[in-house]
């Protein structure tokens, strides 16, 4: 069994940075290597093979990593060999750095750890030294801990280690799970408002409200209304209740002819001016016709006009 020696103590711990160093480069170096030998099956789409090969790396990164705090930790012994060399009990500034030393020891394949491990054993004793490989007080840094403990990685983290490869390598790979939805989702096209009223009934003009309006004007004037359902066709012209004046000329024009045209309603806004009223009862007789009788359109005007002023 070594003895402790302060000078010896102290090249070792160079010596175990330096292997530290050397073999976070190795494993740096394969693990890249082996990175890209995942590409090809993500590429080809085995993404089992890909995951299970991946939980190496990350198993490798975490060595690494815990292999990077070793290295501190003995350039942190390197610089207070003072306190190791003054003190025959551990001293509290360096209590954490040679319990995670010891506990690095046993779990990191390196020699010269192994040989700082047994010359600290020769300073502070054995129990304090199997008390660190065990953490028995939890003196050593969680970190190192989390990092150098055997388990199997969180499918999450595998998940974020095959998607970093897939992008480095620019592999085009989406996880088994991602393209489960694909289908629900929506186009992105604009969907059309439903009409709870049919087409036909909708764009069909609805009539009771005109044959409604109409009734009201006929009701209003007293006239009588004929409504025709096309409204394309022209408005049909409101015709007034024959007077008792008008039934009396027709009836006379009746006694005068054998066949006499229908009497033409005029718009009382339309009426001939009087002065054909005036005219003698001589041009009268002389414009009459010698066949028949039957009587002209001034006479029949000239007859309502008399109707009309009586």
């Amino acid at each position: 069994m070594p003895t402790f020696n302060i000078s010896k103590f102290k090249v070792e711990l160079k010596l175990a940075s330096n292997r530290l160093k050397l073999l976070q480069g190795k494993k740096s170096s394969l693990n890249l290597r082996a990175r890209r030998e995942i590409a090809p099956l993500l590429e080809a789409g085995k993404s089992e093979s890909a995951a299970i090969r991946v939980e190496s790396i990350i198993r490798e990164d975490l060595t690494i990593e815990a292999l990077e705090m070793v290295e501190l930790y003995c350039e942190l012994l390197a610089a207070r060999l003072g306190l190791i060399d003054q003190s025959r009990t551990l001293d509290p500034g360096v209590s954490e750095a040679v319990h995670s030393l010891i506990y690095a020891s046993t779990r990191v394949d390196v020699r010269e750890l192994t040989m700082l491990r047994e010359m600290l054993v020769a300073k502070y004793g054995k129990e304090m030294v199997l008390e660190a490989m065990e953490n028995g007080k939890g003196l050593v840094n969680a970190k190192l801990v989390k990092k150098l403990s055997v388990g199997v990685p969180p499918e999450s983290l595998v998940r974020v280690y095959l998607e970093e490869i897939a992008s480095f390598y620019r592999v085009d790979w989406r996880p088994p799970g991602a393209d489960s939805g694909d289908d629900d989702t929506p186009s992105g096209g604009l969907a059309e408002p439903a009409s709870d009223v049919p087409v036909d009934l909708a764009e069909t003009p609805v009539e009771s409200e005109s044959l409604a309006g109409l009734a009201a004007v006929g009701e209003g004037s007293g006239d009588e209304v004929e409504t025709d359902k096309d409204e394309s066709l022209p408005s049909v012209p409101v015709t007034k209740p024959a007077t008792a004046a008008a039934v009396a000329v027709a009836d006379e024009m009746e006694t005068e002819g054998p066949t006499v045209e229908p009497p033409i309603t005029l718009p009382e806004a339309k009426a001939p001016s009087k002065a054909p009223v005036a005219a003698p009862a001589k041009a009268k007789a002389s414009r009459q016709p010698d066949d028949g009788g039957i009587p002209s359109l001034e006479d029949l005007q000239r007859r309502f006009e008399a109707l009309k002023r009586a």
